[in-house]
């Protein structure tokens, strides 16, 4: 089966989450979303600001190291906006906690922006380019198709032929496809959304197994205290 096709069946199948988009905001306006500034208050209720995970049936409690996953689109503006506090909390967070991304899908508009995400993944840039995506969305680089993406990409040193290989290939359309149902499993409906968990054990390959995620947040600095908290709170588990 083509790429394309297992792409298109995976959002159909996932009914591509139809609620749409974006969360967190910040109280000051767009423009403070630069400087990361302290939350409006470090405390949380279930229910509200978080809410916990069911572990999947026959999965024992997880053991292994704690990880973040932030749920979120290049097409998000505010994801674009809390790229600085996600930075911050990544500083703040212990040496043995790692973080990971997985791109959302909530619109056939979104399809590319996470096909580029998986693209440069693969290709190994993601690192130098992440960051750098999100700034050029907040200052309207016309990067609005894989084509406009992959010139973009080129002006990172990835050759843009090799980016649109990667981004149209079996791997990331199977990726997404996984994602996907990943994300309906979580519940996620919004960006940027912070998911808490541990893999299942100290394997290398052991899968994560998500305990936490955030739900109804006020502001960027409330998201990254609450990520921190989250973080703790599953670390004492």
């Amino acid at each position: 089966m083509k790429a394309s096709l297992l792409i298109r069946c995976a959002l159909l199948a996932c009914g591509l989450l139809l609620t749409a988009a974006c969360s967190a905001h910040d109280d000051a306006g767009s423009a403070a979303a630069t400087t990361p500034v302290p939350a409006s208050t470090t405390h949380f209720t279930e229910g509200n600001q978080y809410v916990r995970l069911r572990l999947p049936k026959g999965q024992a409690a997880p053991t292994g190291p704690v990880e973040v996953v932030e749920v979120f689109s290049y097409a998000c503006p505010h994801c674009a906006e809390f790229a600085s506090y996600m930075d911050k909390l990544r500083s703040e967070l212990p040496k043995n906690v790692e973080v990971s991304y997985m791109p959302a899908v909530f619109s056939p508009a979104w399809m590319p922006y996470a096909q580029s995400f998986y693209a440069a993944r693969q290709l190994g840039v993601l690192k130098q380019t992440h960051d750098a995506f999100f700034q050029a969305m907040l200052e309207h680089y016309p990067l609005n198709s894989l084509q406009d993406m992959a010139t973009w990409y080129g002006h990172h040193g990835v050759d843009p032929k090799k980016f649109m290989a990667a981004a149209t290939n079996a791997i990331t359309a199977r990726q997404m496809a996984a994602d996907q149902r990943t994300e309906m499993g979580w519940g996620i409906d919004a960006t940027p959304t912070l998911v808490v968990g541990r893999r299942a054990s100290d394997s290398t390959d052991a899968p994560f197994v998500a305990l936490m995620r955030s739900a109804s947040i006020d502001s960027y600095g409330q998201l990254q205290q609450l990520g921190l908290w989250m973080v703790r709170h599953v670390d004492k588990r």
